[in-house]
């Protein structure tokens, strides 16, 4: 059966965070956000430009950028800024000092890649973002075969410029897959960051004559794992349970290959998690954790994965932020959290943050709907929510802002719509419904079906403010236990 429903509000939100969708963003118009100083220990990788004769080798110009990044990124106390952000400036103008000052780094990695045939040149630079000026620059004319060795000895440069170790035991580890098969791997990973159904479609198909070709590259089964399991969350491609299953598979094989793929580890944790194996979630995450502390990315995947502890999930979200202020999707999530956490106006100002880059993204009329809607401010809520142009959540909202305005004819009119559309396939958001509605009988009834069912949406609903009259019901604690959550989630008190 499809699922729809608020399932998508969290997994489209990490799918975003995780797999990084390449947006042009527009800078802060507003105060600058405060992120973390490392003092010269600070690095953007920015997309490399494609110099071929073509101009038809961006996956590979792109995909070699991002692994550069993904070798900085593990090198102690360096603060290497994420894909999302540093590739935001993509034809952009905006100069080294500029990119600092935006992004509080000492410096960024820059350069160009021309691919013909089986040759390649790239030219790497590293500048300084105090006055632009250049520290190294070095160019490579080398065959694929070599690809590997040049991205180790760009990194090596890059860590004796900055005086930093490379001895890291994350870093022991080195794959060199097969040149084809990694070519496959770079144009697959290139489709996904598109985010759309068809690119979903084909990268699985380019990753899976990638591991035909060479079933030993780590990151090729994390890829094809996050394709089982964003695809059929985001897309509706395929049958879940199957490729949740496959998507175990490929996430296990993974890190089994590679033992210090932190992404892989997430990966795999996020999986877990959708299929209720809750205590082997916790476990992966935390090993993703501990392979990259300091990747904003795994660190804002974290925070969705706090079993019900609102509080932990602000202090990661915002620990996020700190370390790359240009993941947007952060904020999306930091105002949801507020808002379970009846901490109106801080929603409000995160959502408005998360506008600032992204204003036509769905569901966030509905999100600010729901702020305003607590705040008592119903008029200003009811023209939110019909601004919703989201199928479930244009419903979904018309029934909150229906109810509360008393409108008996019209709330019982869309309640039945929603009843006939999504009662089957969305049980945990038909017990947030009856909750609001104050028929709590109900909403434990549709609380054991989301149960039953393993709705994945049943851990983000648990926490939302219409169930808080129900934590007082004895019944509420008995159901919480019965989950079989890890012992630190934060359901119960």
């Amino acid at each position: 059966m499809p699922k729809t429903g608020s399932r998508i509000n969290k997994v489209i939100i990490f799918a975003l965070t995780l797999t990084i969708v390449i947006l042009i963003i527009e800078r802060f118009t507003n105060k600058p956000v405060q992120v973390l100083d490392y003092g010269e220990k600070g690095i953007a990788v920015l997309a490399f430009a494609d110099m071929s004769p073509n101009k038809d080798h961006e996956y590979f110009s792109d995909g070699i950028s991002e692994e550069l990044l993904n070798i900085l990124v593990k090198i102690p106390n360096l603060k290497v800024i994420s894909r999302t952000s540093s590739f935001s400036y993509k034809e952009k103008n905006a100069t080294a000092i500029q990119i600092g000052k935006d992004l509080n780094v000492s410096h960024i990695l820059e350069g160009s890649i021309r691919k013909a045939g089986n040759m390649v040149r790239i030219t790497a630079q590293l500048i300084k973002t105090s006055d632009g000026s250049h520290e190294w620059s070095h160019t490579f004319d080398r065959n694929l075969d070599s690809i590997f060795k040049i991205q180790d000895e760009i990194a090596r440069e890059v860590s004796k410029q900055l005086e930093l170790s490379l001895m890291d035991k994350s870093m022991e580890f080195h794959e060199e897959p097969d040149t084809k098969a990694y070519n496959l791997y770079l144009q697959a990973r290139h489709l996904i960051h598109l985010n759309t159904k068809d690119g979903y479609l084909l990268a699985e198909d380019l990753i899976k004559k990638s591991i035909a070709i060479d079933s030993t590259y780590s990151n090729s089964w994390d890829l094809l794992a996050s394709i089982y399991n964003t695809g059929s969350f985001n897309f509706g491609i395929g049958e879940i349970k199957e490729r949740m299953e496959k998507g175990l598979i490929a996430a296990k094989k993974a890190v089994k290959i590679n033992p210090s793929n932190a992404e892989a580890y997430a990966t795999l944790a996020s999986i877990q998690e959708n299929t209720w194996d809750f205590d082997e979630s916790e476990k992966n995450m935390q090993k993703a954790l501990e392979l990259q502390p300091n990747s904003a990315i795994l660190i804002g995947t974290a925070a969705l994965m706090t079993y019900g502890d609102l509080e932990k999930t602000v202090a990661l979200i915002k620990r996020a932020i700190e370390l790359d202020p240009l993941v947007y999707t952060n904020y999306y999530n930091l105002g949801h959290t507020y808002l379970r956490l009846n901490r109106l106006d801080n929603a409000m100002e995160a959502f408005n943050k998360f506008t600032t880059y992204y204003p036509n993204t769905q569901i966030l009329h509905y999100m600010k709907g729901k702020v305003l809607l607590a705040q008592g401010k119903k008029s200003e809520a009811l023209i939110e929510f019909e601004q919703e142009t989201h199928d479930f959540f244009g419903l979904y909202g018309k029934n909150f802002i229906c109810y509360a305005l008393g409108k008996k004819k019209q709330s019982d009119a869309v309640f039945q719509e929603f009843i006939e559309k999504f009662s089957l396939s969305d049980p945990a958001n038909m017990a947030d419904l009856y909750a609001f509605r104050g028929d709590y009988e109900s909403s434990f009834k549709w609380l054991n079906k989301a149960y039953e069912f393993k709705d994945p949406v049943l851990l983000e609903a648990l926490t939302y403010p219409s169930f808080k009259p129900m934590h007082s019901d004895p019944r509420w604690n008995t159901f919480i236990n019965k989950l079989g959550l890890p012992k630190n989630h934060g359901y119960t008190k």
